[in-house]
């Protein structure tokens, strides 16, 4: 009930209309809201500056799209996409558009090219690997802060806007989610992320599942220091964003939610994260355990003294 109604709240500042009392219907809203953009785009033929296409000083953020072989889907993501973009124009907010489209087909190169604007960036790769994907966009980005967003899911128009105002208010470390992720498609739930200071969180669950989604929002320099690591899904190694999100907590990174937001994630019967759970691979531990133990070894000295 908790995440349901964190769902709705969320998704009316987010500009989400659900369907009362359905999660279905939040999934369904939510996809024709970002469908809708075929239709009135909001980046076609506005102003330059307001677009943050031709910007003479570094953006503010870079927004980031990790493509595939998506197809027609992408379509959808990337009017969402710039649908925030606009959004944060609005806001005096400079973001660039940025495109890693990793082992890609024909089709979803077709939509993406055709979908972008004059200044948005595409970079073709061939890792096979989203880890690292996401670790040549945050080397190729100009923007101060990194958005990521995957060539299926979708953001909701206000995210930038209400990313970056979070971001700006504190000077330490922190990886920003969004308050709730609504999952469709193959899967449909609905993901209440935990604020790492909230009284819910607990370091040892992340031991055995996963606190975050991977489409986070941070400064560029928190990718930088940590990048994300490298997946072997036939050796059974995955789930960057998971090991990823212990790493940067082995160095003192603070992951915390960005109030009244939501993300929309499709869960495709085929997808990497189905793949991986079907390899029965598990991410890399990176010192975490290490890192539990030491914590509180150090916590049960500052009690006694």
């Amino acid at each position: 009930m908790r995440c349901r109604a964190s769902f709705q709240r969320c998704a009316r500042s987010a500009e989400i209309r659900l369907k009362p009392g359905s999660v279905r219907g939040a999934c369904k809203s939510a996809s024709r809201m970002c469908i809708a953009g075929r239709a009135m785009s909001a980046c076609s033929k506005p102003s330059q500056d307001r677009e943050g296409c031709c910007m003479s000083v570094a953006p503010d953020i870079t927004a980031v799209l990790n493509a595939h072989r998506e197809g027609l889907l992408a379509h959808a993501s990337l009017t969402s996409m710039k649908r925030a973009i606009a959004a944060a124009a609005e806001a005096d907010i400079r973001v660039e558009l940025l495109c890693i489209l990793d082992r890609g087909d024909d089709l979803t190169r077709a939509v993406i090219k055709g979908g972008l604007r004059q200044d948005d960036r595409l970079i073709e790769v061939a890792y096979g690997d989203l880890g690292r994907s996401r670790n040549t966009a945050v080397e190729e980005a100009r923007g101060a802060h990194i958005a990521f967003l995957d060539a299926d899911d979708f953001w909701a128009t206000s995210w930038l806007v209400r990313a970056h105002a979070e971001a700006t208010k504190r000077a330490d470390p922190i990886v920003w989610h969004p308050e709730v992720c609504a999952f469709f498609d193959g899967t449909k739930h609905i993901l209440h992320h935990v604020d790492m200071e909230s009284p819910s969180y607990r370091p040892v669950v992340l031991m055995d599942q996963n606190y975050w989604t991977a489409l986070s929002f941070a400064r560029r320099s928190i990718y930088l220091d940590t990048p994300y690591p490298p997946s072997d899904i036939p050796g059974g190694v995955g789930f960057e964003d998971w090991a990823w999100n212990k790493m940067t907590i082995c160095k003192g990174v603070l992951h915390k939610i960005v109030p009244n937001t939501g993300h929309v994630i499709r869960r495709r019967t085929f997808s990497l994260s189905h793949v991986t759970l079907a390899s029965q691979a598990v991410p890399h531990s990176m010192g975490y355990l290490r890192h539990l133990v030491e914590s509180r070894q150090r916590s049960a000295k500052s009690k006694q003294r």
